[in-house]
């Protein structure tokens, strides 16, 4: 099989535009977070969504801990936070937000374009990342709002014609 130039493929998948979420979780009574623009539906019966995410991520650590997780669907007016969750260095990430829970308890932002709070059902091995499965037990979608878009490294924002 032919070695796949890392650098192409990053690009590549720079081309497929995504929304951009934030996946929360608590551990120990302390909120946890990160921007990802890996996910997906993935079931309608039983309800379930997929994340992605670097086998790294502390985020991910704390999930699998926690044993549940909340994906904050960001909208376009939610760029500055998708970048304060998506570093690892800086101030504390939750500092200034206001978000609150449901079912599961983890942290669910009160400006998203939609909210999904999940037990965690399953993981599986995806490489360098882990693909974790969500069984949705509460959701919300307060109102019309544009999506926060991904696309070529890049937040982005949809443009009318």
């Amino acid at each position: 099989m032919a070695e796949i130039d890392a650098d192409l493929f990053r690009g590549a998948l720079g081309c497929f535009a995504s929304g951009v979420t934030i996946v929360t979780t608590l551990r120990d009574g302390a909120p946890a977070g990160t921007t990802v623009s890996a996910f997906s539906a993935l079931s309608m019966d039983p309800p379930l969504v997929l994340v992605s995410m670097d086998r790294g991520s502390n985020t991910l650590a704390a999930i699998r801990d926690a044993g549940f997780f909340g994906v904050n669907i960001l909208s376009a007016e939610q760029a500055g936070i998708a970048r304060k969750f998506a570093s690892s260095k800086g101030g504390p990430k939750f500092e200034g937000v206001d978000w609150q829970s449901e079912v599961t308890g983890a942290p669910l932002f009160a400006e998203n374009s939609s909210t999904i709070d999940c037990a965690l059902e399953m993981v599986h091995d995806g490489g360098d990342h882990e693909i974790l499965v969500g069984r949705v037990l509460f959701v919300d979608c307060p109102g019309e709002t544009e999506p926060l878009l991904y696309f070529k490294s890049a937040f982005r924002e949809l443009v009318s014609s």
